[in-house]
């Protein structure tokens, strides 16, 4: 494993400890260190640690996307309820079936999850069938 990623595990595993602090780590990694950072967090974690890390990295609005797909499927994982407008936005208007697809069969998992993914699915299909295609070509 590299120097970079070993890095990451220190920062996360201390950060799950309480021993490091929001904006205290981070702040020079590249979008790879936070995917990896992202996707080996643990489960579960409390709204509170989701809270502050949202609060301090604007997670729920990165302009990144890949690095806003990892965050929301924390958000999904862990019922963080303050990030769900964003999520169902991001799945009405992200177009990349890489990004999406994962976020819906994470929210299938539970009954409630599966109750706001087919709302929001109902919701996103026109819109990305008008995406997709000229109106010429659609019946």
């Amino acid at each position: 494993m590299s120097n970079a990623f070993s890095q990451v595990d220190e920062a996360r595993s201390a950060w799950l400890g309480g021993k490091l602090q929001p904006k205290t780590f981070g702040l020079d990694w590249v979008t790879q260190q936070w995917l990896y950072f992202l996707d080996n967090m643990p489960a579960p974690l409390r709204a509170e640690q989701l809270g502050s890390l949202d609060q301090a990295y604007g997670l729920t609005r990165s302009q990144n996307a890949e690095i806003e797909h990892s965050w929301l499927v924390l958000v999904i994982r862990n019922d963080y309820q303050p990030s769900y407008a964003r999520l169902e936005q991001y799945l009405t208007t992200v177009g990349r079936r890489k990004l999406i697809a994962p976020l819906y069969v994470e929210l299938m998992k539970s009954p409630s999850g599966s109750a706001f993914a087919q709302r929001v699915y109902a919701k996103a299909r026109p819109v990305i069938t008008r995406k997709r295609w000229p109106r010429s070509t659609r019946s």
